[in-house]
């Protein structure tokens, strides 16, 4: 059965306190879930326990912390899509405080004139890359977190995200953009009510006189409702739900930004074919056992071909051995036999009698009914071929003419300027 593997990851600024590399040591939550949308296995491993799962799942998804990506909505003037990804940088330059070399910019197909522009640390999804690397992952993706959490119509989504020195903030209005916080806490945080009613404020903030719809963990859950209990406003805004995959998945569509693609793209050293190489093979055998089958049967046709020539030259050599210069046995073979029955009184289709007498035949067949301008003017015979000048020759029905050569084997070869060059078509047969 397909299914998906995803993993949640810490913000980058959490991550780097472990280490560029020592974060991924750290169990991070993860779920496979089906094609059908049923979970198969979740809970929290380190990558390298993620291993098996990876490589049998038919992609791997990062989830981002919402705040390593600011996404940006630009309008743009209609262009293609690589003229558009050339422009990212000068669409937001004025919102940038880091040089565009190191970010990568992204975006999706504009809608009414109108595309979001995803930007993230390059260096950061360079070491994501490297560190997934282990995972053998056939596909790997990456998404923000406020792009693929689940919307509330007339509501801010929230999701809530405690870590062991941080507190990761992903909100999105249902239709907009989405954002993200990282707050930063004390491990022993006595004072944990008053950090969720923080929390909570700072979400008020971003919610616009709308709802607070509030997913978190079920272990957070009854600090964060007692610390909105606290005030009237964030009691009467704010709701709370246990938070699950569906909640944090259910936004990813064919538009979803993959933040990971210019990565893959760039790290690619070479063609992945390992993918391809049952396919190749095959394809590879049937070729070479058709290319076996084409030489076998053209060495046959040729072993056959030089069998008949041989035998040819035998018979030609065997009627006559006085003959020392043979260039081509068959037609040497009919000028002999042309030549014999000329000595003997007898004619050949060549002759210029029989060529004469047989188009006169077709001469009288095709002219009955036409006009007397329609005639013969001279007639001359060389190159085993008979010339006929013909008077009025736009007059002569050469469709006719043609046919009633072919009855008597006889062919046109050609009628320009009024001349008709008459052959006989039974000299051509090898």
């Amino acid at each position: 059965m397909a299914s998906t593997l995803y993993i949640l990851l810490p913000s980058k600024a959490h991550a780097l306190e472990y280490g560029a590399a020592d974060w991924a040591k750290n169990a991070r939550p993860f779920a496979l879930i089906s094609d059908e949308g049923s979970i198969v296995q979740k809970g929290q491993q380190n990558l390298l326990d993620l291993r098996e799962l990876a490589t049998s799942s038919r992609q791997v998804v990062l989830l981002l912390a919402a705040s390593d990506v600011s996404l940006i909505p630009v309008k743009v003037p209609p262009m293609s899509a690589a003229k558009l990804k050339a422009a990212l940088p000068n669409l937001i330059e004025d919102q940038l405080l880091a040089d565009p070399s190191e970010l990568i910019l992204l975006s999706n197909a504009p809608v009414n004139g109108v595309c979001t522009i995803a930007v993230v640390d390059r260096s950061w999804m360079v070491s994501l890359h490297a560190q997934m690397q282990l995972l053998g992952a056939k596909k790997l993706t990456a998404y923000s977190l406020s792009m693929t959490m689940k919307t509330e119509p007339d509501a801010l989504a929230a999701i809530i995200d405690t870590e062991v020195r941080v507190t990761e903030l992903a909100f999105r209005h249902d239709g907009q953009v989405g954002a993200g916080l990282s707050l930063n806490r004390e491990v022993n945080d006595t004072s944990s009510l008053d950090a969720a009613q923080q929390v909570l404020q700072t979400l008020n903030l971003f919610a616009i006189d709308a709802k607070v719809k509030v997913s978190l963990s079920a272990e957070a859950m009854e600090i964060y409702q007692q610390a909105a209990e606290k005030d009237e406003v964030l009691a009467q805004r704010f709701q709370f739900q246990a938070i699950d995959w569906n909640t944090r998945t259910a936004g990813i569509s064919v538009t979803s930004i993959d933040l990971m693609s210019s990565v893959s793209h760039d790290n690619q050293s070479s063609f992945d074919w390992s993918k391809w190489r049952w396919p190749l093979g095959l394809a590879a055998a049937a070729l070479i056992l058709n290319l076996a089958g084409l030489n076998f049967q053209w060495f046959s046709m040729k072993r056959e071909a030089q069998g008949l020539s041989d035998s040819l030259l035998q018979s030609y050599r065997s009627s006559f051995p006085k003959e020392s210069v043979i260039l081509d046995p068959l037609a040497q073979m009919q000028q002999k036999i042309n030549l014999s029955k000329k000595i003997a009184g007898q004619s050949t289709p060549e002759d210029f009698l029989v060529l004469a007498a047989q188009f006169g035949q077709v001469w009288d067949a095709t002219t009955v009914g036409k006009p007397a301008s329609l005639s013969v003017v001279s007639m001359e015979y060389r190159e085993r071929s008979l010339f006929v000048k013909i008077k009025s020759s736009n007059l002569l029905p050469m469709e006719q003419l043609r046919s009633g050569l072919q009855e008597h084997l006889l062919t046109l070869v050609s009628s320009a300027d009024g001349v008709l060059q008459i052959k006989s078509s039974r000299g051509d047969k090898k």
